[in-house]
């Protein structure tokens, strides 16, 4: 490995080692502005102040205080020197966890409501900042590390990105041409349960065989001859269930060979997420870059579609499509009963878990995005 490749590997851990750390820290800030709106009303923690909740819970709730204030402080310190790397998004994350550290003071001291007032505004502060680090002799080296460094983040997630769709695709269609395919054709009459989706299978054979013998009285009737004698219709209905049978067969060994490839490209999949949980992360990293970027009305647009689609008044139609397509898929039966059962409960519970995720996360990350998504459904 040259020294070029061994100073690229470096970068691209760096890269992990501080979007690891900065998430850690901001999810520990998070965790804090859901104490604060829980139990202190949107205000500052005061471990002074008596709740009407029980001892031991605020003693918990206490504990897990102190220890995310602790990791929010410790990532402050060591990723002050490392700002000029950070991302857009990744800057977005650091200023949250500044503005919630800021509230208590600083390290070893007890949280309090009350804040000591300051010389200069922290707009005009951060004003000057940003005047110093312009005229910083290093300032340009510093801009070319970040580009570097959102470069190769980019790069990193969208490798990642086509892994996580390319490895499971690939997996399933060779394993199932090369090794699956050949297998089954080979041992498929002598292995009994090979054959779990024949009842169906043959009972869809019953229909289309009695459906059959319709058509033939019918043709009859149509071109004015006498009907078949039962000779003649036993040889014809004879002739057609022999090839309804092999018919049966073959979609039962397709269904077979259909779950075992799919459970290959599982096992890809998992491969995958269990390999690159670092690229991961940075992946991660880039989609809420990519998505919290957009403006206001972009988000409202993107979060009403997609409840439209999945939990909206006209989704059944669609859950039914997708259902039958997988029961077909698995040679399975397309039960009417469980398929009404599925389209009354799933979508009222992913409904309730995206509004708990807007109540909970989005309303604190971008509150502007909330108001134009009410404004956009009337009001509602």
């Amino acid at each position: 490995m040259g020294l070029t490749d061994w100073m690229g590997s470096f970068d691209r851990a760096r890269v992990s080692d501080l979007s690891l750390e900065l998430e850690q820290a901001y999810e520990a800030a998070l965790l804090i502005q859901g104490l604060e709106l829980e139990y202190y009303n949107d205000r500052p923690v005061r471990p002074e102040l008596e709740l009407s909740i029980p001892r031991q819970t605020q003693a918990q709730m206490l504990r897990r205080f102190r220890a995310a204030l602790q990791l929010c402080r410790t990532t402050l310190s060591d990723l002050a020197k490392n700002r000029s790397d950070l991302d857009s998004q990744e800057l977005r994350q650091l200023t949250l966890i500044e503005t919630v550290v800021s509230r208590y003071g600083v390290a070893g001291s007890l949280p309090s409501i009350s804040r000591s007032p300051e010389m200069l505004p922290r707009s005009l502060l951060g004003v000057f900042d940003g005047v110093r680090r312009q005229l910083d002799p290093e300032a340009e080296a510093s801009v070319v590390a970040g580009f570097r460094r959102r470069r190769d983040s980019t790069l990193v997630s969208l490798r990642i990105l086509l892994l996580l769709i390319l490895v499971p695709l690939v997996v399933q269609q060779v394993s199932r041409t090369v090794l699956i395919s050949p297998l089954l054709d080979r041992v498929a009459p002598d292995v009994p349960f090979l054959n779990y989706t024949k009842p169906h299978l043959q009972e869809k054979a019953v229909n289309k065989l009695r459906l059959y013998q319709e058509e033939l009285e019918f043709q009859a009737l149509l071109e004015g001859r006498q009907p078949l004698t039962r000779d003649e219709l036993q040889t014809a209905l004879s002739g057609k269930a022999s090839e309804l049978k092999d018919e049966a067969d073959g979609e039962s060994l397709e269904a077979t060979k259909n779950i075992l490839a799919d459970l290959a490209g599982l096992i890809g999949f998992v491969a995958v997420c269990l390999l690159g949980r670092r690229d991961l992360q940075v992946l991660r990293g880039f989609l809420d870059e990519a998505i919290y970027g957009l403006s206001d009305s972009a988000k409202a647009f993107a979060i009403i579609l997609f409840t439209d689609i999945f939990v909206g008044f006209h989704s059944p139609e669609g859950w039914t499509v997708l259902l039958d397509g997988i029961a077909h898929h698995l040679g399975l039966p397309a039960e009417e009963n469980f398929i009404l059962l599925f389209i009354a409960t799933f979508p009222v519970v992913l409904a309730t878990i995206f509004k708990y995720w807007i109540f909970r996360y989005l309303n604190r990350v971008s509150p502007s995005s909330v108001a134009t998504l009410r404004n956009m459904n009337g009001g509602g």
